[in-house]
């Protein structure tokens, strides 16, 4: 089940429905209603993979609460050692059991051994890597004394399995999130309508941008052969936009449906393309998995405490890590410690640089531009069609700007709402609050907005005979 169609509309509207009017009131039953819905969203898509966040939320259930009771370190390790083992053990199965037997298979095939290895048909389970995460982080925080046990189990099920973040985050804490679990909901207009608003929101980004970007693109992708100059150019600006609008837009949407269940959820984004470093972009960009690995791998490793050396080497641990967790390719690896090297190679002159106005401004470019450079190995299938695609980036162009899916009024069309948002997300940087913005304006220029908001996703969306329902980028992950 997706946030872009029908059923979610359908099943949302049911949801939303039965748990003001019936669930409000009592909160074991309304956290097993959340917990059943919960089940039913994911259930949607393949209901045999529901045993693997039911077990895994059960055994950090369990867990967490031993550790808590556990005062001898070693053994605090050993029950730690277990919620690792359960969790990562299913996330490495699911996720990297062919990707380690092809790359042992490669790795002997370099001295002229070849072996005969066979490779599961093995389906990755959606939303396995943040699911996995967040409940990871509650077993971690009790190791770490930051957090105390619930003994609610209903709550803890419906923590982990909260449907609006379910799949795609943001991935949230259990300190922060587990306690509304627990807490009596009072049905809040305001909140409500900024739910609603950023649904909407989510819904444009998504539909009416960022799948017209993708027509474009996994036209170009798929012929890196033939793309080259300006149309691959575009094709790396392209993605560089679909993959922010695609993914801020689920968390937006995630964040707007639970607030509207009565919860608060953790900002996901914030305007990284207006970054002005390389660290300063990852504070922006998909904040909650950023964070998680800053608490729980960077720091216990040392972070910056213990010289340069150590620092870049910490640095790197964490990105190839943050890349492998995208996918189970070498691609994605790379990928991430070219981020990595980033930071390392050019944030301290951008300090410099930062000093001056002018020097923000080209910051901000050579950030976002860097960044849209990197992300060809993000989106390339193979290592072969990354680098085809930087060779063809540097060679004369023999086909139209127009000869990848979309003709020269959507290709015109598109131009001109990239420019749009950009120029919102301008304003946005400078108000904060851009909702809070929306909502101090007079009822009818408020009202204004809601119906172009909802007239463009119905009338410019990119859907129907057009282009089939399309997934988000980050269900892969």
């Amino acid at each position: 089940m997706i946030f872009n169609s029908v059923v979610f509309g359908i099943f949302f509207f049911i949801v939303f429905y039965l748990y003001w009017l019936f669930l409000k009131n009592n909160i074991t039953i309304r956290n097993i209603f959340l917990i059943i819905v919960s089940y039913i969203f994911y259930g949607w898509w393949d209901w045999r993979f529901l045993f693997l966040i039911i077990i895994s939320s059960l055994v950090d259930f369990i867990i967490g609460k031993r550790i808590y009771l556990q005062r001898n370190i070693p053994k605090r390790k050993k029950l730690l050692l277990i919620s690792l083992i359960v969790n990562f053990g299913f996330l490495g199965f699911f996720k990297y059991f062919n990707f380690f037997v092809d790359s042992f298979i490669d790795a002997f095939s370099l001295f002229g051994i070849s072996l005969n290895v066979s490779t599961l048909n093995i389906i990755l389970p959606v939303g396995i890597s943040f699911y996995t995460f967040q409940s990871l982080s509650y077993t971690l925080d009790i190791y770490y004394n930051k957090f105390k046990p619930t003994n609610n189990v209903y709550a803890f099920l419906a923590f982990v399995s909260f449907f609006p973040q379910l799949v795609a985050g943001p991935i949230e804490r259990a300190k922060k999130l587990l306690p509304q679990f627990l807490e009596k909901k009072t049905f809040s207009y305001d909140h409500f309508r900024s739910g609603l608003f950023l649904m909407a929101w989510g819904l444009l980004k998504k539909i009416v941008i960022a799948d017209r970007l993708a027509k474009y693109i996994d036209v170009a992708y798929s012929n890196v052969d033939h793309i080259s100059g300006i149309p691959a150019l575009y094709a790396v600006i392209f993605f560089a936009f679909q993959l922010y609008l695609d993914f801020s837009a689920y968390s937006d949407i995630a964040i707007g449906a639970a607030r509207t269940l009565g919860f608060n959820l953790s900002e996901n984004f914030r305007r990284p393309y207006l970054s002005s470093s390389f660290s300063n972009f990852w504070k922006r960009w998909h904040i909650s998995l950023s964070s998680w690995f800053k608490d729980y791998v960077y720091i216990p490793l040392g972070g910056s405490r213990h010289g340069n050396f150590r620092t870049n080497r910490n640095l790197i641990i964490v990105f190839l890590l943050s890349g492998l967790w995208h996918g189970a390719s070498w691609n994605f690896v790379i990928w991430g410690a070219i981020n990595g090297l980033f930071i390392i190679i050019f944030d301290r002159y951008i300090l410099q640089i930062n000093k001056t106005s002018l020097g923000r401004i080209f910051s901000s470019i050579f950030v976002s531009a860097m960044w849209a450079f990197s992300l060809i190995f993000f989106r390339a299938q193979t290592f072969g069609d990354a680098i085809i695609m930087y060779k063809n980036l540097f060679s004369s162009s023999i086909n139209s700007l127009y000869s990848y899916g979309l003709g020269k009024p959507e290709f015109t069309f598109t131009i001109i709402i990239l420019i749009i948002m950009m120029f919102i997300e301008l304003i946005a940087e400078k108000k904060e609050n851009l909702y809070a913005w929306i909502n101090n304006r007079h009822l009818i220029v408020r009202w204004t907005m809601y119906i172009i908001i909802v007239t463009i996703i119905l009338f410019v969306g990119y859907y129907g005979e057009k282009m089939p329902i399309s997934n988000f980028v980050y269900f892969q992950f």
